[in-house]
């Protein structure tokens, strides 16, 4: 039984490892001096469905960048609310759907970041979800100078911080930070792993290489714009640089309730994870396995009357593996500690949220998304 245990043991400290592997090199936009790199002219385009209690947000934290944009485009994606009224009381241009328009025979956000970027007038564009907001003054500043630093080629993209404040949302801290990870750019191997992707939310580029490329025009038919981009500029031996949004950008994921958070986190997670680096997806795996063990042993321990010294690893490994959930549950949003104490309950909500997308992706081919189906 003692070789049992010893070897149960062994698994959990490769998974506290594999759970340290994918994550641990997450970069953040740093803070820059002005004026350190040329900025060129902005478009900001932000595609909308039934966003009206989140767009303000956005709208108010752009309007007090210490860098303005050249041009800020809403791009209604046939709301239903009141999203197109309340944008149009700040100084916006508003994209509508022309209903006659055989060219807009498509819909989803792909198409609606198209829509705006034919009007795009800029020299280079930023793609940015109507739930993100920035969190200070100087965030898009510090943003175009990280990009102006890489000879603002390729993309750059960024995803939020995220911030909580209801239990169900809590409970997407093992969700967002499998999704962050499964693009394969934050293991300790850095560049040796081909990027599996974009964050979606953010996505800045220049306009010249957007069009030299095709764009949102190449990919129209897809619903993950971000993976498909990232397919279009890595094939052009373009880069794809990918950051955390802790300092600069963030944002409230599903406020509407339990509801919207399982579709939300269902439209893309299994079909994200096609992108995920074999190295990547067993680390993951050990990791959420280990999870599982740990409890599972001291239950064991208890119900066996084990040694008390078995029972006190057990225990000391179900502390550390919570502070490493915390810590690396940090990296992407904020969190009460308390959660991590009950951290086997994280876990069994990914699965969960896990195994329904991937019957919706896989075997529906059909996700649900703001009451409009989508075929996948």
């Amino acid at each position: 039984m003692s070789s049992l245990f010893l070897l149960t043991i062994m698994v959990i400290i490769f998974a506290l490892a594999g759970g340290w592997f994918v994550l641990s090199e997450l970069p953040y936009i740093s803070k820059k001096e002005p004026g350190n790199l040329p900025i060129r002219t902005l478009s900001i385009i932000i595609p909308v469905r039934n966003e009206e209690h989140t767009v303000p947000k956005l709208l108010d934290s752009l309007a007090m960048q210490s860098i303005q944009p050249h041009q800020v485009i809403i791009v209604d994606d046939d709301s239903t609310d009141q999203t197109v009224a309340t944008a149009s009381q700040y100084d916006v241009e508003i994209k509508l759907k022309d209903k006659q328009s055989k060219k807009d025979r498509f819909v989803g956000k792909t198409a609606a970041c198209y829509r705006g970027a034919i009007s795009a007038t800029g020299d280079w564009i930023v793609f940015i979800d109507a739930d993100t907001y920035f969190d200070h003054q100087d965030s898009l500043r510090d943003i175009c100078q990280e990009f102006s630093k890489h000879s603002a080629s390729g993309l750059l993209t960024i995803q939020p911080y995220h911030i909580t404040k209801k239990l169900y949302e809590q409970l997407s801290a093992p969700l967002n930070m499998i999704v962050v990870a499964g693009l394969n750019s934050f293991t300790i191997l850095k560049s040796r792993l081909k990027t599996g992707g974009a964050f979606g939310p953010f996505l800045m580029c220049s306009v010249e290489e957007y069009w030299e490329l095709g764009g949102h025009k190449k990919i129209l038919d897809s619903h993950l714009d971000n993976f498909m981009l990232t397919k279009l500029y890595q094939s052009h031996q373009l880069p794809v640089r990918n950051y955390g949004g802790k300092g600069t950008v963030s944002f409230r994921m599903y406020p509407e309730g339990p509801r919207q958070w399982l579709s939300g986190w269902s439209k893309s997670l299994a079909n994200g994870s096609s992108n995920t680096h074999p190295l990547v997806m067993t680390a993951v795996a050990l990791w959420i396995i280990g999870g599982f063990l740990i409890p599972i042993l001291i239950g064991l321990s208890l119900l066996l009357s084990v040694s008390t010294i078995w029972l006190t690893i057990e225990i000391l490994l179900y502390a550390v593996y919570a502070g490493l959930f915390y810590w690396l549950a940090g990296k992407v949003g904020r969190f009460p500690f308390w959660l991590f104490l009950l951290y086997p309950v994280l876990l069994l909500a990914f699965v969960t949220v896990y195994c329904w997308s991937f019957i919706q992706v896989h075997i529906l081919h059909t996700v649900t998304w703001r009451g409009r189906k989508i075929k996948v």
